[in-house]
């Protein structure tokens, strides 16, 4: 019987160690990034590059590749260099498949951002766009109309896919980007192709419902 205790002791403690050191292993695998607003990004830093700080969310290792402007940040914490640090002080670190390129200090002021920074700014505006920008309005409001009174829908989704998205008014993940011109001109130009779409699909949306509310009263 005490036997059977001591074995049941062993296999807690066993476990309470194993699982300690699961927790200490995930806490060590996180990176900190500091932004100079306050804000906290925890996620795993791809790369350091000269205007950029690439990181990937925990929760999401294989997802997409985002990123922050260097002159956003106020200080990184490394999990193989818990030292908090201040940008152009990292020391090149080599994480596996991984590697911290680290250059000198990013841009600051009205410094130009050179051609693969703009590049990057470009297709990270259009990527979010097609991610953030859900165009519900545009299509739901055409499809109301058109279902009414089609003409008026035909108006409606014109006269809307018209007018740009206000992108001002949106928040998403990479909302602190929309300062710079590069990848503002590039979400707006992605979400505004998409609020067409939207009207368009609102336009066959409401038609088709009304043509199928039409055969159902017919066949009534």
């Amino acid at each position: 019987m005490k036997s059977l205790k001591m074995q049941h002791m062993s296999l807690k403690t066993a476990a309470l160690t194993i699982g300690l050191m699961l927790i200490a292993l995930v806490g060590h695998s996180q990176d900190l990034i500091v932004k100079k607003n306050g804000e906290e990004v925890v996620g795993k830093i791809m790369k350091v590059g000269v205007d950029t700080v690439h990181y990937r969310m925990l929760s999401d290792t294989q997802g997409p590749l985002r990123f922050v402007l260097r002159s956003d940040v106020a200080s990184m914490q490394l999990a193989t260099d818990p030292s908090q640090r201040q940008v152009g002080q990292l020391p090149q670190v080599d994480s596996g498949a991984h590697e911290y390129a680290v250059a000198s200090a990013g841009r600051t002021g009205s410094t130009p951002l050179n051609a693969s920074m703009t590049e990057e700014l470009i297709l990270k505006g259009r990527q979010d766009a097609l991610m953030y920008y859900k165009g519900q309005g545009p299509l739901w409001g055409t499809a109301g109309a058109t279902f009414l009174f089609p003409p008026a829908g035909l108006v409606t989704g014109i006269i809307t896919a018209a007018v740009p998205p206000n992108v001002d008014d949106m928040f998403h993940p990479n909302y602190q980007l929309m300062k710079e011109p590069a990848y503002r001109d590039a979400f707006k130009k992605q979400a505004h192709k998409r609020k067409v779409g939207k009207s368009a699909a609102g336009f066959g949306i409401g038609f088709g419902a009304l043509i199928a509310l039409a055969l159902m009263l017919g066949a009534s």
